[in-house]
């Protein structure tokens, strides 16, 4: 799976619009190569690149972040198994995978 289709094309489509409703805040992800997701009252863009605003920045692998969104793995177990490292806000963290719907990304 190339991790930029996956990024680019199927989250935003993946949208949860009643989960995100009211939500602003700017996800860094630090995979194998940096991308931004910024949501915005039930929309979502995401860039190529690094934001220096970012609320919370998980870094982790590609295949980490695709078994987090698809629910293969809990974020808790990835965090604590050393899989994923976070910064910034953690309840944001929590709530990310709550915020894209996975039966679109299968």
């Amino acid at each position: 799976m190339n991790i930029n289709d996956f990024i680019l094309n199927k989250l935003p489509t993946a949208l949860n619009k009643e989960a995100t409703d009211g939500v602003e805040c700017i996800l860094q992800l630090n995979l194998s190569a940096p991308f931004t997701i910024q949501i915005n009252d039930s929309t979502c863009e995401v860039q190529q690149g690094e934001n220096t605003d970012a609320d919370v920045v998980l870094t982790t692998t590609d295949e980490v972040f695709v078994e987090l969104l698809t629910g293969k793995i809990a974020g808790a177990m990835a965090f604590m198994s050393g899989k994923l490292k976070i910064d910034g806000d953690i309840m944001l963290a929590k709530e990310i995978s709550d915020y894209f719907d996975a039966s679109k990304l299968a």
